[in-house]
């Protein structure tokens, strides 16, 4: 059951990533570069904002339910977008994909946090992430060739079809009746405001911001600052993919073993001096090997680690805590993506990493006062329990 959960996350990631393989198609095809990245920003952007609201209006119903409805809604905004006549309608059509994809992740998240003891969560929740750290290797590349041979459109079908196989896996295999709690924007805004849960959400808000600064133009980062040629970097960045799929297995096992806030540190810990070698190693094409691969062992460490931790935050209204996830998770890399475009073109991209170094100390610094702040309200109950 968590391997077909883990589809539903393989096409969402798709959904998300596979436009960056088919860009070079859309251009070619009368599309200008900006054009062709609203699509990735307006899909990230409905994503950041409609996830938690999803949530208030949906998330009390049965989750397997929403979560068919959500993966149908994305198959169905794919297909649209490969018959769109125009580029209005693409864009109108991505937004439609994009708020069938609010629900998918989270959903997939919850009842695969629901299906597992509570010790085994953190492993139920890297194996269905699995699924988009999956689709960060496979997606793009698969875009570029199928694009490229039978044009743009064809990417979207493919899409289309991914989805909806996932819908029908989940139909059949998926036996959960569980339900979130009904919610309102007032238990939106407590959530948020939390002490503990408000910072817990700011962290994945960082490290993505951290992660998509410099990943953003990682290609021009190998070409520019240390020389490699387009082979040499497209080897590179293939193995940085099978790393970060290896990461998620390691956050499998670890999760067995260790605490989402142990993993947390260890993992960003682990970032920050990765971004400072990324920023003053020498400038030859085997000097970001090493950083390049254990930052992608790291960041798909991070990612259920702090799935896992928020849980553990807010264990009854975990749908809810998971769509913020993901909202901070897509607005990360809306973020981090402009402002690495931003100052590669004021400052040049050996800056980047700089960036994502300053980004990840914040997101350190967040997660320091989530857990102050968490022990403090424990402590708060245990005190109102005694007397």
């Amino acid at each position: 059951m968590l391997r077909v959960l883990s589809m539903c996350n393989f096409a969402l990631g798709s959904a998300s990533l596979a436009i960056v393989g088919a860009q070079a198609s859309m251009v070619s095809g009368g599309m200008t570069v900006a054009q062709a990245a609203e699509l990735v920003a307006v899909f990230a952007l409905t994503f950041s904002l409609g996830a938690p609201l999803a949530q208030v209006f949906v998330g009390h119903r049965r989750r397997r339910d929403v979560l068919i409805g959500g993966l149908l809604i994305l198959a169905l905004g794919s297909v649209l977008c490969a018959v769109a006549p125009s580029y209005g309608w693409l864009l109108a059509a991505r937004v439609l994909a994009g708020l069938g994809a609010t629900v998918v992740g989270p959903m997939a998240s919850s009842i695969g946090a629901g299906i597992v003891p509570p010790e085994r969560q953190g492993h139920a929740l890297a194996v269905v992430f699995s699924g988009i750290a999956i689709a960060s290797v496979l997606s793009v590349p698969l875009a570029i060739s199928a694009s490229a041979a039978l044009g743009w459109r064809v990417v979207f079908v493919g899409l289309a079809v991914l989805a909806g196989a996932a819908a029908l896996l989940v139909w059949l295999t998926v036996d959960d009746q569980s339900r979130g709690i009904r919610l309102d924007l007032r238990r939106l805004l407590k959530a948020l405001t939390h002490p503990a849960t408000g910072t817990g959400l700011a962290v994945i808000f960082f490290q993505v911001s951290a992660y998509f600064v410099t990943y953003t133009l990682i290609t021009a980062l190998l070409r520019d600052r240390f020389g490699a040629d387009t082979a040499t970097a497209s080897g590179i960045m293939f193995g940085f993919g099978i790393l970060g799929v290896a990461g998620n297995w390691l956050a499998q096992r670890l999760a067995l073993r260790f605490g989402a806030n142990r993993l947390l540190y260890a993992a960003m810990g682990t970032m920050l001096p990765v971004f400072l070698a990324l920023a003053v190693v020498p400038a030859y094409w085997w000097a970001p090997v090493l950083p390049l691969l254990a930052w992608a062992l790291a960041q798909d460490v991070f990612y259920p680690s702090q799935q896992r931790r928020v849980v553990e935050l807010e264990p009854e209204i975990r749908g809810l805590v998971l769509a913020l996830n993901s909202s901070g998770l897509f607005a990360g890399i809306a973020l981090g993506s402009f402002l690495g475009g931003r100052v590669a073109q004021a400052s040049g991209v050996a800056t980047l990493p700089v960036i994502s170094l300053l980004l990840t100390a914040l997101a350190l610094t967040a997660l320091t006062i989530s857990r102050l702040a968490a022990r403090k309200h424990a402590h708060q109950l245990r005190s109102m329990r005694a007397a």
